[in-house]
């Protein structure tokens, strides 16, 4: 049996990230994904035997690293405040990384659901801790102000994905404006939103 070729296989993977990333699990093809990996599609069948398993593969990958990236929320030794900045700054760089995750996530949530929650549930397993429920948990003890942890994880997801959605947006209202902007290191970005963190958390903002 010939044996399968690691890097042809990561080839394969991030390939199929764009596509998946651009057109979901239902409107990707596995002729995209060939294509895009410069691959004809016999091949790209031996080493995945259909999309779904391709997409497993990917989804898979990239919500296992958000999650390891996310750890930092269990870590009790950290002030939730210094948690919550860090939770921040993690966030934005996944998203540096995969620009198009909100959006996919939510059509694939749209999609299906219930298959969604089964495959976050399988790579999240048993994590100690989520936002909403640290929210909860340093309000209760004193730890930060009172406030509604909902709305805070709106507005703070808001602020970090939705300048990733938006991107061609703003970058069409600044060029019609005649602004020259730039933020590649998204610095701008998370200093506003860690201004946003502080306001709200933070016992006696400045």
């Amino acid at each position: 049996m010939k044996l399968k070729d690691q890097n042809t296989e990561s080839i394969i993977l991030e390939s199929a990230r764009l596509i998946f990333m651009d057109k979901g699990l239902y409107g990707a093809r596995m002729q995209d994904i060939a294509n895009q990996a410069g691959i004809n599609k016999a091949l790209l069948h031996y080493y995945f035997r259909n999309k779904e398993r391709l997409f497993d593969e990917v989804f898979g990958g990239a919500l296992s690293k958000y999650f390891q990236k996310m750890d930092i929320i269990s870590d009790e030794s950290i002030p939730i405040l210094e948690r919550v900045l860090t939770y921040s700054e993690r966030f934005v760089g996944f998203l540096s990384e995969y620009p198009q995750m909100s959006i996919f996530l939510i059509k694939e949530i749209s999609s299906n659901q219930a298959l969604f929650h089964i495959k976050v549930q399988g790579i999240k397993k048993n994590k100690k801790y989520s936002l909403l429920s640290l929210m909860s948990q340093g309000i209760e003890t004193g730890e930060i102000p009172t406030l509604d942890p909902v709305i805070f994880l709106i507005n703070l997801h808001s602020l970090c994905a939705y300048p990733f959605v938006a991107a061609p947006i703003f970058n069409a209202i600044c060029q019609n404006s005649g602004i020259q902007w730039s933020d590649e290191k998204h610095q701008k970005l998370l200093y506003s939103i860690h201004e946003f963190i502080r306001f709200k958390l933070s016992k006696h903002p400045l």
